[in-house]
């Protein structure tokens, strides 16, 4: 286990990362990405950060004044919360994106005890004047846009090779795009200083105890 000093210095690293940094890092811990080249790589990520600011731009044009969650309600997309369970197997849920019907589910239990967490100069850093449901919001906001258009979605659209043989190859998308863009997507719409991802490092101390 990480000590209190470790993860402060991880923060802090994090705090200070380009998007571009920090989209690579949750990159690289995708069991799929990691089969491509260092420049692929890259590229995907770049095209998933612009992704991401394109999505909130067009989003912005057509809502200029509204938070995520009247974007949400303009958009036909129910918000709720839920005091369920947050954690399913290995994943700790703060929030998700459900189809059919379209609509956002935010966990109480997981985002009340960051709030506390997340207070004073760190939450104007990392919030800037949202809040962490705008954040959570917006971020799932980019996965309904994703799911309506005619596109295929960023995750698809670059392409792991798990398994070849001779010229036929077995490919698979990669989930974590979609995650860096909706990322991108919640920084650009509500001007955070930076990438969401730094979220998951200010949680992670919480998680451990109370798993």
């Amino acid at each position: 286990m990480a000590s209190a000093a470790a993860e402060s210095r991880l923060l802090a690293e994090a705090l200070a990362a380009s998007p571009q940094a920090l989209g690579l890092a949750m990159l690289q811990s995708d069991p799929h990405a990691v089969r491509l080249d260092h420049a692929s790589q890259c590229e995907a990520v770049a095209a998933a950060l612009a992704e991401g600011a394109a999505t909130s731009a067009d989003i912005r044009k057509r809502y200029p004044a509204l938070t995520p969650q009247e974007i949400a309600r303009e958009l036909r997309v129910a918000v709720e919360t839920t005091d369920d369970d947050p954690m399913v197997a290995s994943i700790w849920r703060f929030a998700e994106y459900q189809p059919r019907p379209p609509r956002i589910v935010i966990y109480n239990r997981a985002l009340v005890p960051l709030e506390r967490i997340l207070a004073g100069d760190l939450a104007a850093r990392v919030l800037g004047r949202a809040t962490l449901q705008d954040v959570f919001v917006a971020h799932e906001l980019f996965h309904h846009a994703e799911s309506v258009r005619s596109e295929a979605p960023i995750s698809r659209r670059y392409r792991a090779t798990l398994f070849q043989i001779g010229k036929w190859r077995w490919r698979t998308g990669i989930a974590t795009l979609s995650e860096i863009a909706a990322g991108a997507f919640a920084q650009s719409l509500l001007d955070l200083r930076c990438h969401p991802r730094v979220l998951d490092f200010i949680a992670l101390d919480f998680i451990r105890r109370s798993v």
